[in-house]
């Protein structure tokens, strides 16, 4: 499946400006683009502003998504401080007053991304399609509460989301525990949760760069981190693992098939699809043993490279049928004769991390 990251992918990573082409990431406009270009599901992040309200944003710090602002605050507006100037710290009316967009968007509310999820839902069913799951990364501990109470509202409309239309992640796994156990109490059964696992959490601090890549591309992961993660999503039913696809190798895709559990692959700022196969490689061997769910930049363009002659293995023989199934599903039908080699030895060494794609462009 594929998951939509922030919509349309990040754009805070360009610098205080993006490219027009891009819409603002975690947007309505983002989201909509990506419903609209066949998403299976759509990634948002979330905090709590200072009047409660649930705020769709991938950080706390309002200087790092607002549209022409330092980046690193050096230079906020006139009278705030890096102490004053967050989400935490203003209310929903003060934060839509600011623009992330050049096109004066602003930051959602988690109640308007359900609305219009629950918009598009609504049609999608009406033509037999599969309803878009909404993936809610879940980025400030003090939010569960609200967050399950616009989930059982389902927004305005008071349109409820069902619990498998939904998927919980975040790197806070004890907020992830707390979320599970009140989702339950408020009779929120099969809800959806997936851990996310730093890099660290895998192969240790010790063997990490600064800018979070591997000292050894050739590292292999700590002796108890598989262990750590199975006790952590089988020992508290979790649904999945949710990974940076850089760091996937064969002892965690086995872990995920053993347990019958889906397996999240996740990149950011990576948007050059069809320059770098590797990325394919890991996604074809993984939907091998787990259900997988794929967070991209770009449906469209991660759709059309996987939709190529001889995609995912490039000139090592893979065919691929593509197909409508009786009820309007997408079906992919992949082939590989007998002769050629096997490719999972890529889940022994892993796909390597490439050049993030905002150093490789310009306005």
């Amino acid at each position: 499946m594929l998951t939509a990251h922030r919509g349309t992918g990040p754009t805070s990573v360009f610098g205080s400006t993006f490219p027009q082409r891009l819409h603002p990431e975690n947007s309505l406009q983002a989201i909509k683009a990506a419903i609209v270009q066949g998403a299976d599901a759509v990634e948002i992040d979330i905090f709590k502003a200072k009047d409660g309200t649930v705020m769709v944003t991938h950080d706390d710090e309002i200087w790092r998504n607002a549209f022409g602002a330092d980046r690193s605050g050096a230079k906020l507006p006139e009278g705030e401080t890096k102490a004053s100037y967050l989400v935490g710290q203003k209310t929903a009316d003060e934060l839509q007053k600011i623009p992330i967009g050049r096109k004066g968007e602003v930051t959602p509310t988690l109640s308007s991304v359900i609305e219009l999820v629950n918009d598009a839902n609504q049609t999608l069913i009406a033509y037999g399609k599969k309803p878009v799951i909404l993936n809610i990364e879940l980025k400030d501990e003090t939010a569960v509460s609200s967050m399950l109470d616009l989930v059982e509202q389902g927004g305005r409309n008071m349109q409820k989301l069902a619990p498998e239309s939904i998927i919980f992640c975040s790197f806070k796994h004890e907020a992830l525990k707390e979320l599970k156990a009140e989702a339950e109490q408020r009779g929120l059964s099969g809800i959806n949760i997936a851990p996310g696992i730093k890099t660290a959490d895998l192969f240790g601090k010790e063997n990490m760069k600064e800018d979070f890549s591997l000292k050894d591309p050739n590292a292999k992961y700590q002796t108890n981190a598989t262990n750590n993660l199975r006790s952590l999503v089988e020992g508290n039913g979790f649904q999945g693992y949710d990974g940076i696809l850089w760091d996937l190798r064969a002892p965690i895709v086995e872990l995920a098939a053993s347990g019958k559990k889906a397996i999240h692959a996740s990149t950011s700022d990576f948007r050059q699809y069809g320059d770098n196969r590797d990325f394919s490689h890991v996604l074809l061997e993984l939907s091998k043993q787990a259900e997988t769910f794929f967070k991209c930049d770009n449906v469209d363009d991660a759709r059309k490279v996987l939709l190529e002659s001889s995609i995912l293995l490039g000139g090592v023989g893979i065919q691929m049928l593509y197909k409508k199934t009786p009820e309007g599903g997408d079906a992919f039908y992949f082939y590989r004769p007998d002769d050629q080699h096997d490719n999972s030895s890529i889940l022994k060494t892993g796909a390597k991390k490439p050049i993030a794609y905002s150093k490789l462009v310009s306005e």
